[in-house]
């Protein structure tokens, strides 16, 4: 993994989002972004701009990065799974955020099945598209087999440092005793 994107891993982990957004700008501009810069990058704007409450005193519109980065990542990535499962997950839960509410709500479920479709074998694709869809009985069934099959996975592949780690990490990988209290 790259050093700066530790760095920035450990910015966001201290809640020193100005300093991980600067360092993101930093490397946005100098490496004209890899995947997994960008992949960090378009979270960390989608976090901010839903759940900081003042932490982050970025004076520009977020939103307005966020739909460029959008639209840097459709143009560059459209083809990784992973692109359309974090991409198509931000917008099917804030599709307001990326402008068009009722396109953007039906392109993020798009995504989702399309990484899902990209990936067949890969429970968490599998998982969040299914749940992002009104299911009958035998889909219920699906859903619940990916669920179970994504928990040793989302362990592992999401228990670093970061806000995309955390937050797949916490939202995915419940304890449902815990979630039912």
């Amino acid at each position: 993994m790259n050093e700066n994107l530790e760095l920035i891993f450990e910015f966001e982990s201290a809640e020193k989002y100005n300093e991980a957004y600067s360092l993101y700008q930093k490397l946005i501009s100098e490496n004209n972004a890899d995947f997994e810069t960008w992949k960090y990058y378009f979270f960390f704007l989608w976090s901010m701009i839903e759940n900081v409450n003042g932490q982050f005193t970025k004076v520009t519109d977020l939103r307005t990065e966020l739909e460029t980065e959008l639209k840097n990542g459709l143009n560059k990535y459209s083809e990784f799974a992973e692109f359309n499962f974090i991409a198509g997950y931000a917008i099917s839960i804030f599709p307001y955020e990326f402008g068009e509410y009722e396109k953007l709500d039906i392109k993020g479920k798009q995504m989702l099945k399309k990484a899902s479709e990209m990936e067949p074998s890969n429970p968490i694709y599998k998982m969040v598209y299914l749940g992002s869809q009104v299911l009958n009985e035998k889909e219920q069934k699906l859903y619940k087999k990916a669920c179970a099959e994504s928990k040793p996975i989302l362990k592992t592949k999401y228990s670093g440092k970061g806000l995309l780690n955390g937050y797949f990490n916490q939202v995915f990988n419940r304890d449902e005793k815990k979630a039912s209290r």
